[in-house]
């Protein structure tokens, strides 16, 4: 499962969301093996969902202060995260897998963001690599 979060109107805060979006919209929101889901600023709404699909693995796209340079991109496990290490939505998402989703194995994508004012524009790196990073997902998905 791949759920994307990040608020419409936070710069690049959004990032998650874009990458998601882009994917639904290639390949829709089911495709045979993967779950994809766009919770944008409320990871919240779409937990029922999540739990009812039991996933194995559950990655969060997100957009996270990590001290690293703007578009620079980790694979972390959730269970590493601190709690305030996520700060833009209500629940951390550490939390939330710990005790909404303890059957699955979950990771966050974690990309450094540029800027996170109240705008309704990525910067334009950040852009590119949410357009790098849904490119990827599509060819490991085989999606034309």
């Amino acid at each position: 499962m791949l759920i994307g979060v990040g608020h419409p109107l936070r710069g690049d805060d959004y990032v998650g969301s874009f990458v998601v979006k882009k994917l639904i919209k290639r390949i829709g929101p089911k495709p045979s093996n993967v779950c994809f889901f766009d919770a944008e600023d409320s990871v919240e709404s779409i937990i029922t969902k999540a739990i009812e699909a039991t996933p194995k693995h559950v990655i969060f796209i997100d957009s996270c202060e990590m001290n690293a340079q703007p578009g620079e991109i980790h694979l972390i496990s959730v269970s590493e995260t601190d709690y305030p290490f996520f700060t833009t939505h209500g629940i951390p998402l550490k939390l939330l897998s710990e005790r909404l989703l303890p059957q699955s194995e979950a990771w966050v994508l974690a990309i450094q963001p540029q800027q996170v004012e109240f705008s309704q524009r990525m910067s334009p790196e950040i852009s590119e690599t949410g357009d790098l990073i849904s490119e990827f997902i599509l060819k490991e998905l085989e999606v034309n």
